[in-house]
Protein backbone atom coordinates (compact mmCIF):
# COMPACT_ATOMS: atom_id res chain seq x y z
CA UNK A 1 0.00 0.00 0.00
CA UNK A 2 1.42 3.37 -1.01
CA UNK A 3 2.17 5.68 1.93
CA UNK A 4 0.31 8.99 1.94
CA UNK A 5 2.74 11.95 1.57
CA UNK A 6 3.11 14.07 4.69
CA UNK A 7 4.01 17.70 5.28
CA UNK A 8 7.48 16.51 6.28
CA UNK A 9 7.89 15.03 2.79
CA UNK A 10 7.05 18.42 1.27
CA UNK A 11 9.49 20.15 3.63
CA UNK A 12 12.23 17.70 2.65
CA UNK A 13 11.55 18.22 -1.06
CA UNK A 14 11.99 22.00 -0.85
CA UNK A 15 14.67 21.97 1.86
CA UNK A 16 12.68 24.07 4.31
CA UNK A 17 11.30 23.66 7.80
CA UNK A 18 7.96 22.02 8.48
CA UNK A 19 6.81 25.30 10.06
CA UNK A 20 7.55 27.32 6.91
CA UNK A 21 5.81 24.77 4.72
CA UNK A 22 2.81 24.67 7.04
CA UNK A 23 2.51 28.46 7.02
CA UNK A 24 2.79 28.58 3.23
CA UNK A 25 0.14 25.92 2.64
CA UNK A 26 -2.26 27.39 5.21
CA UNK A 27 -1.86 31.04 4.22
CA UNK A 28 -0.19 32.02 7.48
CA UNK A 29 3.05 33.66 8.51
CA UNK A 30 5.37 35.86 6.50
CA UNK A 31 6.20 33.70 3.52
CA UNK A 32 6.91 35.51 0.26
CA UNK A 33 4.84 34.75 -2.82
CA UNK A 34 7.63 32.97 -4.71
CA UNK A 35 8.28 30.62 -1.79
CA UNK A 36 4.58 29.89 -1.37
CA UNK A 37 4.37 29.05 -5.07
CA UNK A 38 7.39 26.77 -4.88
CA UNK A 39 5.98 24.93 -1.85
CA UNK A 40 2.55 24.61 -3.43
CA UNK A 41 4.14 23.14 -6.56
CA UNK A 42 6.11 20.59 -4.55
CA UNK A 43 3.00 19.61 -2.58
CA UNK A 44 1.06 19.10 -5.79
CA UNK A 45 3.85 17.06 -7.38
CA UNK A 46 4.06 14.79 -4.33
CA UNK A 47 0.29 14.47 -4.11
CA UNK A 48 0.19 15.94 -0.61
CA UNK A 49 -3.24 16.75 0.80
CA UNK A 50 -3.83 18.15 4.28
CA UNK A 51 -5.56 15.87 6.77
CA UNK A 52 -8.68 17.93 7.50
CA UNK A 53 -9.62 15.99 10.63
CA UNK A 54 -6.17 16.52 12.14
CA UNK A 55 -6.17 20.17 11.14
CA UNK A 56 -9.55 20.75 12.79
CA UNK A 57 -8.38 19.11 16.02
CA UNK A 58 -5.18 21.17 15.94
CA UNK A 59 -6.56 24.56 14.88
CA UNK A 60 -10.26 24.39 15.60
CA UNK A 61 -10.95 24.92 11.90
CA UNK A 62 -12.61 22.58 9.43
CA UNK A 63 -11.54 24.40 6.27
CA UNK A 64 -15.19 24.46 5.13
CA UNK A 65 -16.74 27.72 3.94
CA UNK A 66 -20.47 28.42 4.08
CA UNK A 67 -22.42 29.96 1.20
CA UNK A 68 -25.77 31.43 2.25
CA UNK A 69 -28.26 32.28 -0.51
CA UNK A 70 -31.36 34.41 0.15
CA UNK A 71 -34.39 32.68 1.60
CA UNK A 72 -37.92 33.94 2.06
CA UNK A 73 -38.82 31.07 4.35
CA UNK A 74 -41.65 29.98 2.10
CA UNK A 75 -40.86 26.31 1.76
CA UNK A 76 -40.83 25.07 -1.82
CA UNK A 77 -40.96 28.62 -3.19
CA UNK A 78 -37.34 28.98 -2.11
CA UNK A 79 -36.40 26.53 -4.86
CA UNK A 80 -37.42 29.12 -7.44
CA UNK A 81 -35.08 31.67 -5.87
CA UNK A 82 -32.15 29.26 -5.82
CA UNK A 83 -32.72 28.46 -9.48
CA UNK A 84 -32.32 32.08 -10.59
CA UNK A 85 -29.65 32.55 -13.22
CA UNK A 86 -27.69 35.01 -11.09
CA UNK A 87 -27.39 32.73 -8.05
CA UNK A 88 -26.56 29.66 -10.11
CA UNK A 89 -23.59 31.42 -11.71
CA UNK A 90 -22.51 33.03 -8.45
CA UNK A 91 -22.62 29.77 -6.48
CA UNK A 92 -20.75 27.87 -9.18
CA UNK A 93 -17.96 30.44 -9.35
CA UNK A 94 -17.66 30.69 -5.56
CA UNK A 95 -17.41 26.91 -5.29
CA UNK A 96 -14.71 26.70 -7.97
CA UNK A 97 -12.71 29.47 -6.31
CA UNK A 98 -12.91 27.79 -2.92
CA UNK A 99 -11.96 24.39 -4.35
CA UNK A 100 -8.93 25.96 -6.04
CA UNK A 101 -7.78 27.13 -2.60
CA UNK A 102 -8.36 23.71 -1.05
CA UNK A 103 -11.60 24.56 0.74
CA UNK A 104 -14.90 22.69 0.47
CA UNK A 105 -18.07 24.78 0.26
CA UNK A 106 -21.32 24.09 2.06
CA UNK A 107 -24.49 25.57 0.58
CA UNK A 108 -26.37 26.13 3.80
CA UNK A 109 -30.02 25.47 4.57
CA UNK A 110 -31.99 28.45 5.90
CA UNK A 111 -30.39 29.71 9.12
CA UNK A 112 -32.59 30.80 12.01
CA UNK A 113 -30.59 30.22 15.20
CA UNK A 114 -27.00 30.21 16.42
CA UNK A 115 -27.29 26.44 16.79
CA UNK A 116 -28.27 26.11 13.12
CA UNK A 117 -24.99 27.73 12.13
CA UNK A 118 -22.79 26.16 14.82
CA UNK A 119 -23.91 22.66 13.82
CA UNK A 120 -22.61 23.22 10.27
CA UNK A 121 -19.02 23.51 11.50
CA UNK A 122 -17.96 26.13 8.94
CA UNK A 123 -14.99 28.46 9.44
CA UNK A 124 -16.78 31.47 7.96
CA UNK A 125 -19.31 32.33 5.32
CA UNK A 126 -20.54 34.39 2.41
CA UNK A 127 -24.05 35.81 2.77
CA UNK A 128 -25.66 36.79 -0.52
CA UNK A 129 -28.01 39.77 -0.76
CA UNK A 130 -28.56 40.48 2.94
CA UNK A 131 -31.68 42.31 4.01
CA UNK A 132 -31.50 45.28 6.35
CA UNK A 133 -30.05 44.18 9.71
CA UNK A 134 -29.89 40.65 8.36
CA UNK A 135 -30.21 37.96 11.01
CA UNK A 136 -27.87 35.60 9.15
CA UNK A 137 -24.99 38.10 9.31
CA UNK A 138 -25.67 38.50 13.03
CA UNK A 139 -25.43 34.72 13.55
CA UNK A 140 -21.89 34.62 12.11
CA UNK A 141 -20.87 37.59 14.25
CA UNK A 142 -22.35 36.02 17.39
CA UNK A 143 -20.14 32.97 16.86
CA UNK A 144 -17.21 35.24 15.95
CA UNK A 145 -16.98 33.65 12.52
CA UNK A 146 -15.68 35.78 9.64
CA UNK A 147 -18.44 36.77 7.22
CA UNK A 148 -18.44 38.51 3.85
CA UNK A 149 -21.59 39.75 2.15
CA UNK A 150 -22.38 40.06 -1.54
CA UNK A 151 -24.13 43.43 -1.67
CA UNK A 152 -24.35 45.49 1.50
CA UNK A 153 -26.61 45.15 4.51
CA UNK A 154 -28.37 48.56 4.57
CA UNK A 155 -28.23 48.57 8.40
CA UNK A 156 -24.46 48.00 8.31
CA UNK A 157 -23.26 50.51 5.67
CA UNK A 158 -19.87 50.93 7.33
CA UNK A 159 -18.87 47.27 6.99
CA UNK A 160 -15.91 46.89 4.59
CA UNK A 161 -16.10 43.11 4.01
CA UNK A 162 -18.52 43.46 1.13
CA UNK A 163 -18.47 42.63 -2.57
CA UNK A 164 -20.96 44.77 -4.46
CA UNK A 165 -21.83 46.04 -7.90
CA UNK A 166 -21.78 49.74 -8.73
CA UNK A 167 -25.57 49.88 -8.48
CA UNK A 168 -25.70 53.64 -8.69
CA UNK A 169 -23.48 53.81 -11.77
CA UNK A 170 -25.23 50.88 -13.43
CA UNK A 171 -28.65 52.48 -12.94
CA UNK A 172 -27.49 55.76 -14.41
CA UNK A 173 -25.96 53.95 -17.39
CA UNK A 174 -29.20 52.19 -18.33
CA UNK A 175 -31.29 55.34 -17.75
CA UNK A 176 -28.92 57.38 -19.94
CA UNK A 177 -29.25 54.71 -22.63
CA UNK A 178 -33.07 54.79 -22.48
CA UNK A 179 -33.09 58.58 -22.66
CA UNK A 180 -30.71 58.60 -25.61
CA UNK A 181 -32.97 56.08 -27.35
CA UNK A 182 -35.84 58.58 -27.05
CA UNK A 183 -37.70 57.54 -23.89
CA UNK A 184 -39.21 60.48 -21.99
CA UNK A 185 -41.28 58.73 -19.28
CA UNK A 186 -39.15 56.01 -17.71
CA UNK A 187 -40.75 53.98 -14.92
CA UNK A 188 -39.09 51.73 -12.34
CA UNK A 189 -40.49 48.41 -11.19
CA UNK A 190 -38.77 48.21 -7.80
CA UNK A 191 -38.33 45.40 -5.27
CA UNK A 192 -39.65 46.06 -1.77
CA UNK A 193 -38.35 44.44 1.39
CA UNK A 194 -35.10 46.12 2.39
CA UNK A 195 -32.52 44.79 -0.07
CA UNK A 196 -29.39 46.94 -0.23
CA UNK A 197 -29.04 46.75 -4.01
CA UNK A 198 -32.73 47.61 -4.46
CA UNK A 199 -32.47 50.67 -2.25
CA UNK A 200 -29.35 51.85 -4.09
CA UNK A 201 -30.97 51.35 -7.50
CA UNK A 202 -34.13 53.18 -6.47
CA UNK A 203 -32.19 56.08 -4.96
CA UNK A 204 -30.09 56.39 -8.13
CA UNK A 205 -33.25 56.35 -10.29
CA UNK A 206 -34.88 59.09 -8.20
CA UNK A 207 -31.72 61.22 -8.23
CA UNK A 208 -31.33 60.81 -12.01
CA UNK A 209 -35.02 61.73 -12.55
CA UNK A 210 -34.64 64.90 -10.44
CA UNK A 211 -31.46 65.92 -12.27
CA UNK A 212 -33.19 65.51 -15.65
CA UNK A 213 -36.43 67.21 -14.62
CA UNK A 214 -38.47 64.03 -14.95
CA UNK A 215 -41.30 62.71 -12.82
CA UNK A 216 -40.27 59.51 -11.01
CA UNK A 217 -42.69 56.67 -11.73
CA UNK A 218 -42.09 53.89 -9.21
CA UNK A 219 -44.16 50.77 -8.59
CA UNK A 220 -43.09 48.59 -5.65
CA UNK A 221 -43.29 44.82 -6.02
CA UNK A 222 -42.90 42.15 -3.35
CA UNK A 223 -40.13 39.86 -4.67
CA UNK A 224 -41.75 36.88 -2.93
CA UNK A 225 -44.42 36.94 -5.64
CA UNK A 226 -41.92 35.59 -8.17
CA UNK A 227 -42.19 36.03 -11.92
CA UNK A 228 -45.96 36.49 -11.69
CA UNK A 229 -45.44 39.47 -9.41
CA UNK A 230 -44.17 41.75 -12.13
CA UNK A 231 -47.25 41.33 -14.32
CA UNK A 232 -50.01 43.22 -12.50
CA UNK A 233 -47.77 46.06 -11.20
CA UNK A 234 -46.41 46.59 -14.72
CA UNK A 235 -49.94 46.58 -16.08
CA UNK A 236 -50.96 49.21 -13.53
CA UNK A 237 -48.00 51.36 -14.51
CA UNK A 238 -48.74 51.07 -18.19
CA UNK A 239 -52.44 51.84 -17.72
CA UNK A 240 -52.13 54.63 -15.16
CA UNK A 241 -48.82 56.36 -15.87
CA UNK A 242 -48.32 55.60 -19.56
CA UNK A 243 -44.51 55.26 -19.43
CA UNK A 244 -42.65 54.72 -22.69
CA UNK A 245 -39.95 52.67 -20.92
CA UNK A 246 -39.79 50.41 -17.86
CA UNK A 247 -36.68 49.44 -15.93
CA UNK A 248 -37.29 46.14 -14.14
CA UNK A 249 -35.21 45.95 -10.98
CA UNK A 250 -35.31 42.21 -10.24
CA UNK A 251 -34.65 39.22 -12.47
CA UNK A 252 -38.05 37.74 -11.64
CA UNK A 253 -40.03 40.82 -12.74
CA UNK A 254 -38.92 41.12 -16.36
CA UNK A 255 -41.16 38.43 -17.86
CA UNK A 256 -44.12 40.01 -16.08
CA UNK A 257 -43.39 43.33 -17.79
CA UNK A 258 -43.24 41.67 -21.19
CA UNK A 259 -46.54 39.84 -20.57
CA UNK A 260 -48.23 43.06 -19.44
CA UNK A 261 -47.14 44.82 -22.63
CA UNK A 262 -48.48 41.90 -24.67
CA UNK A 263 -51.83 42.04 -22.83
CA UNK A 264 -52.16 45.74 -23.66
CA UNK A 265 -51.15 45.33 -27.28
CA UNK A 266 -47.94 47.34 -26.90
CA UNK A 267 -45.07 46.70 -29.28
CA UNK A 268 -41.52 46.42 -27.98
CA UNK A 269 -39.56 48.60 -28.52
CA UNK A 270 -41.80 50.77 -30.72
CA UNK A 271 -44.38 51.52 -28.00
CA UNK A 272 -42.45 50.48 -24.91
CA UNK A 273 -38.76 50.00 -24.19
CA UNK A 274 -37.92 47.40 -21.54
CA UNK A 275 -34.67 47.03 -19.66
CA UNK A 276 -33.58 44.91 -16.69
CA UNK A 277 -31.20 45.85 -13.87
CA UNK A 278 -30.00 42.25 -13.78
CA UNK A 279 -29.15 40.08 -16.77
CA UNK A 280 -30.39 36.49 -16.96
CA UNK A 281 -31.05 33.73 -19.47
CA UNK A 282 -34.67 34.93 -19.63
CA UNK A 283 -33.52 38.43 -20.58
CA UNK A 284 -31.13 37.04 -23.17
CA UNK A 285 -33.80 34.74 -24.65
CA UNK A 286 -36.30 37.60 -24.83
CA UNK A 287 -33.72 40.00 -26.31
CA UNK A 288 -34.09 42.39 -23.34
CA UNK A 289 -31.43 45.01 -22.62
CA UNK A 290 -29.93 44.27 -19.20
CA UNK A 291 -26.99 44.91 -16.88
CA UNK A 292 -24.63 41.96 -16.60
CA UNK A 293 -23.46 42.05 -12.97
CA UNK A 294 -20.93 39.30 -13.72
CA UNK A 295 -21.96 37.01 -10.87
CA UNK A 296 -18.99 34.72 -11.62
CA UNK A 297 -16.61 37.54 -10.73
CA UNK A 298 -18.64 38.41 -7.63
CA UNK A 299 -18.58 34.82 -6.38
CA UNK A 300 -14.82 34.53 -6.89
CA UNK A 301 -14.19 37.89 -5.22
CA UNK A 302 -16.32 36.99 -2.20
CA UNK A 303 -14.35 33.80 -1.58
CA UNK A 304 -11.07 35.70 -1.96
CA UNK A 305 -12.22 38.29 0.59
CA UNK A 306 -13.37 35.60 3.01
CA UNK A 307 -10.00 33.84 2.80
CA UNK A 308 -8.27 37.18 3.40
CA UNK A 309 -10.40 37.76 6.47
CA UNK A 310 -9.71 34.25 7.76
CA UNK A 311 -6.00 34.98 7.38
CA UNK A 312 -6.33 38.08 9.56
CA UNK A 313 -6.17 40.75 6.86
CA UNK A 314 -7.71 44.19 7.31
CA UNK A 315 -9.93 46.11 4.92
CA UNK A 316 -11.34 49.63 4.91
CA UNK A 317 -13.81 49.65 2.00
CA UNK A 318 -16.07 47.33 -0.01
CA UNK A 319 -14.85 45.73 -3.24
CA UNK A 320 -16.84 47.01 -6.22
CA UNK A 321 -16.94 44.64 -9.18
CA UNK A 322 -17.32 45.67 -12.81
CA UNK A 323 -20.61 45.33 -14.70
CA UNK A 324 -21.61 45.75 -18.33
CA UNK A 325 -24.73 47.14 -20.00
CA UNK A 326 -25.87 44.62 -22.61
CA UNK A 327 -27.91 46.55 -25.20
CA UNK A 328 -30.46 44.35 -27.02
CA UNK A 329 -33.53 44.63 -29.18
CA UNK A 330 -35.96 45.68 -26.42
CA UNK A 331 -34.51 49.19 -26.33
Amino acid sequence: MTRRPTIRDVAGAVGMSVTTVSHALNGKGRVDAATRERIAGAAEQLGYRADRTARRLRTGRSGTLGLVLPSFGLGTDDDELGALDYYLHLAGAATRAAFASGHPVLLTPPLSTVEDLRDLGVDGGVVCDPLSDDRRVELFETLELPVVTIERDPARPERPWVVRADNEGNTRAVLDHLAQAGSERIALLAASGGWGWAEETTAAYEAWSAEHGREPLVELVDPRTGERGGHEPAKRLLTRERPDAILSQAERFTNGVLCAALDLGLRIPQDLRVAAALDSHQARDADVTAIDLRPDAQGEAAIALLLERLAGAERDAPLITASELMVRGST
